[in-house]
């Protein structure tokens, strides 16, 4: 159906089976915020677009022989947007795929005929041993079973074809050459500078892909000719390729056709190359989210002989006699049953069978480092969330200096000294904070700096707010101070020495007594005189 939208809300959707997990053909799709577990031994898609879908914060995780994460055929439109990894093995899977993806297979070709035939594969045996001359035979990179033979899809892009421009599968219809002018150019400019290099040979060259049972694809450097020779007849040269899937980072300054590719992975044009650093290959094919490339080694393979089983030293892969067929007469019949057949018509459908892939904003991390950002952003939100709640509630007495509410401090008893705090609304949305919908690199980059501005504004709010509990504090402190001196003086005014009264009653209680006495005396006095009458 048209107009679709399937939101995993961060969930996992896990589907072990022999069909695609989740298959496109309406318009309108929407794809976001989840995660695909997906494994088919049968060969197929995550996600298989016909139609057209906007893909957005997906993580996929899919195992199993030609296995593809997102494959758009069939004319099928993706816009992806954020992926936030995908992770994709087995023999012939690739992590996005755009086009009739067989024809573009080498990889999963070459083992298939090693599988099959063995050492009687003679050129795809010799691209799965070949590795880097300066590298170590088992390099992760570029060491042994790194290359391939090619298929025919990809010797037509090395060579230059505009698909759209075909009228058939053999012959020269469609073919531009641009991409070949390109890679000839750095590998002669390379050959100039020092390094084992040489341009691409005017003749055809084998691929991996069939036509028929003893009829293999192959295709000229000359003029873009396709056309089918005989496996064990023909004499053809070989160049192997290497497919680097998800090394890249697109946000940055990613490869171009053309590029040297290095032993450590950098890469940059021919003219910068100075020897201090092994050169593997050129870069023929980019991928259209930017995070993987295809290459060629610097020269033609050598042979010691053109039909012989083991007629290819890995060890000396330059200095061989010549070229060589692509199979032993043993197998020069041998239909390759994990491969598809594709004669002309077929060739001219499948070259024309191609959706199209958007990537309309570069992915935020690399696979090997993923940043789970649907939950990152939920997080953000969260706490942005209980912000505002903490603001909310800080009022006391009904008035929340945080969310622009004044507050009026009066220092004296008749209300002539005031001082009126200016509060601040420290909400998120004042503040800045307004970036919640992480969608890229940039999205978060804006978000880190809003959060920058906001803490400068808190800041801010805080030095003005600091200012007035100066005040406040002081004008507290010069009262309190005040009302100790009218207490000590109200005390010195109502309050009597005791040490003093107490003199002062002892000293009268003395004198009463005194009189006590005296009138006592006088009294007995006067009555003895009264006894002699």
């Amino acid at each position: 159906a048209d107009n679709v939208t399937i939101n995993g809300n961060g969930h996992s959707l896990t589907y072990k089976g022999t069909d695609d997990l989740l298959s496109v053909s309406g318009q309108n799709t929407t794809i976001t915020n989840i995660k695909l577990n997906y494994e088919n031994d049968a060969g197929g898609s995550a996600i298989e677009v016909t139609g057209s879908a906007d893909i957005s914060f997906i993580e996929i995780e899919a195992q199993g022989n030609k296995v593809y994460g997102i494959h758009s055929g069939k004319g099928g439109k993706i816009t992806l947007d954020n992926t936030m990894g995908f992770n994709v093995s087995g023999n012939g899977s690739h992590n996005l795929v755009n086009g009739n993806a067989e024809i573009y297979d080498g990889k999963g070709n070459t083992q298939a005929i090693v599988d099959q035939i063995g050492a009687d594969g003679l050129a795809a045996m010799a691209a799965h041993q070949f590795y880097a001359p300066g590298v170590a035979k088992d390099d992760a990179n570029f060491g042994q079973g790194q290359w391939y033979l090619p298929s025919i899809g990809e010797l037509m892009d090395l060579y230059g074809t505009n698909y759209e421009a075909m009228t058939e599968g053999d012959g020269t219809s469609g073919a531009v050459g641009d991409n070949k002018d390109k890679i000839n150019e750095a590998l002669n400019t390379l050959k100039a500078n020092g390094a084992d290099a040489a341009a691409l040979n005017n003749s055809h060259y084998w691929s991996s892909s069939e036509a028929k049972g003893d009829i293999p694809w192959v295709l000229s450097m000359l003029n873009g000719y396709r056309s089918n020779y005989n496996k064990a007849n023909g004499n053809l040269p070989i160049r192997s390729f290497s497919y680097l899937e998800n090394r890249f980072d697109p946000s940055g300054n990613t490869p171009k056709i053309g590029d040297v590719m290095y032993a450590d992975l950098s890469y940059g044009s021919a003219d910068a190359y100075d020897g201090s650093k092994t050169a593997v290959g050129v870069v023929t094919w980019i991928s259209e989210d930017g995070r993987s490339v295809k290459i060629i080694n610097l020269k033609d393979l050598r042979f010691s002989s053109y039909d012989q089983a083991g007629n290819f030293n890995p060890d000396k892969p330059y200095q061989g006699t010549g070229t060589t067929s692509w199979s032993t007469a043993n197998s020069g019949n041998t239909n390759i049953t994990d491969i598809t057949d594709y004669d002309n018509l077929k060739l001219l459908a499948a070259a024309q069978s191609g959706g199209k892939i958007t990537v309309s904003n570069t992915n935020l991390t690399m696979n090997k480092d993923k940043i789970y950002l649907a939950n990152q952003m939920s997080s953000y939100n969260e706490i942005l969330s209980q912000y505002d709640a903490l603001i909310k509630d800080s009022s006391y007495k009904g008035v929340n200096l945080l969310r622009e509410q004044d507050l009026t401090v009066t220092f004296n008893e008749d209300r002539s000294a005031q001082l009126s705090v200016k509060g601040k609304d420290a909400s998120t949305q004042v503040l800045g904070l307004v970036t919640i919908n992480w969608k890229t690199q940039n999205d978060v980059a804006q978000s880190l700096s809003e959060i920058a501005a906001a803490l400068n504004q808190i800041r801010q709010m805080s030095s003005e707010l600091g200012n007035y509990y100066s005040i406040v504090t002081t004008r507290e402190n010069f009262t309190q101070n005040l009302i100790n001196v009218l207490t000590e003086g109200a005390d010195k005014l109502t309050l009597a020495d005791m040490n003093e009264e107490s003199a002062n009653m002892l000293a009268l209680q003395t004198r009463q007594q005194l009189a006590v006495n005296s009138l006592s005396l006088a009294s007995q006095a006067s009555q003895s005189i009264l006894k002699l009458f």
